[in-house]
């Protein structure tokens, strides 16, 4: 009897050390571009906050591996390759990344693929931001601001700017949703917009903050991602004021940054991690925007009070709760015909 019950504990223990072992789920973000370490503000260093969030929530059920291309575009698909090869769940952050992953994705038929800002790649789960929302709230507070003639930097010329980084889907979305905004708002005001071709060189950023103020522009759209600081620490000196993206930098430089378009990378990256874990992980695309608490402008925070009046304020929650009910759309053919060409 003494021989069945030790075979029989032997069994179970050896059950529960075989269910106590099992495989961490491998999970690899691809970045391209800011240090997210350096830079946690950033789009990159949001989308990192995301996965540790995700790291404190699963402990030892997933091993995570971050990856950056830095600005290096020949390596896209070796980086991308090597993190398809050791991980079952991908997260891809960068449309730069889309033509890699269609060369790489037919390799690796046992990794999922979650990839931002693409659209009806079969096999992969699509998701994109509405940015244009996000920039149409922009456009409304930039157009209202340059209308305040009491205010310091504001010059009367009613001119508006715009700093893209690459020509990419989402810059394009930004700029369609700033000048569809600005028309919406007040369509005398003219919309200035300078694409520089990089998210990371500062100096081609200020620069274009720079020629953007000889336009007459004394609001500028800093949507050029972590190079966007050039220009926001030149707005005092140079004689204009910026609006932020991806996180609330108000908070960092409250002279400068009338209020930021925040979007919400670091909450998106946790919920993907969330729904694989619970297999619950859509294969198709989607898109997320204001309605899905996925991009905001931050005039909530104190620094904005203190220099956004409170009915442009009360304008702009009006504006956005009217893109959240589908009461605007946002596209080429709506307000004012403009184009994100």
């Amino acid at each position: 009897m003494k021989k069945i019950f030790c075979f029989m504990l032997s069994a179970l223990i050896i059950v529960f050390s075989a269910g106590g072992c099992l495989a961490a789920e491998r999970i690899a973000l691809m970045l391209e571009g800011a240090d997210p370490v350096a830079m946690p503000n950033s789009f990159n260093g949001i989308c990192c906050s995301g996965l540790e969030m995700a790291r404190e929530r699963y402990g030892r059920k997933i091993q995570t591996e971050v990856y950056n291309a830095y600005g290096d575009a020949a390596l896209l698909e070796p980086l991308l390759r090597e993190a398809s090869s050791e991980s079952d769940l991908v997260i891809i952050t960068s449309s730069l990344y889309v033509p890699a992953l269609r060369a790489v994705k037919d390799e690796f038929p046992d990794c999922t693929y979650v990839v931002f800002d693409s659209r009806g790649m079969e096999g992969v789960t699509n998701i994109v931001f509405r940015e244009e929302e996000g920039g149409f709230l922009a456009g409304v507070l930039a157009a209202m601001m340059t209308g305040e003639k009491d205010m310091a930097r504001i010059n009367g010329d009613f001119v508006i700017g715009i700093i893209l980084g690459e020509d990419v889907p989402p810059a394009r979305r930004f700029k369609l949703g700033y000048r569809a905004g600005s028309w919406y708002t007040s369509p005398g005001v003219e919309v200035l917009c300078e694409y520089t071709g990089s998210f990371t060189d500062a100096s081609k950023v200020a620069a274009a903050a720079r020629k953007l103020s000889r336009g007459g522009a004394d609001v500028i759209f800093c949507a050029a991602g972590p190079a966007s600081l050039s220009a926001i620490k030149d707005a005092v000196s140079g004689g204009w004021w910026c609006i932020g993206v991806d996180s609330e930098l108000e908070t960092e430089f409250p002279d400068a940054v009338l209020a930021s378009v925040v979007k919400r990378s670091g909450h998106v990256v946790a919920r993907v991690i969330e729904n694989y874990m619970d297999g619950k992980l859509p294969k198709d695309s989607f898109s997320i925007g204001l309605a899905e608490g996925c991009m905001d402008i931050s005039t909530w925070t104190r620094e904005s009070k203190m220099n956004v009046p409170v009915e442009i304020r009360d304008k702009i929650d009006e504006i956005a709760e009217k893109i959240k009910n589908g009461l605007i759309v946002i596209n080429e053919k709506s307000y004012g015909g403009v184009s994100a060409s």
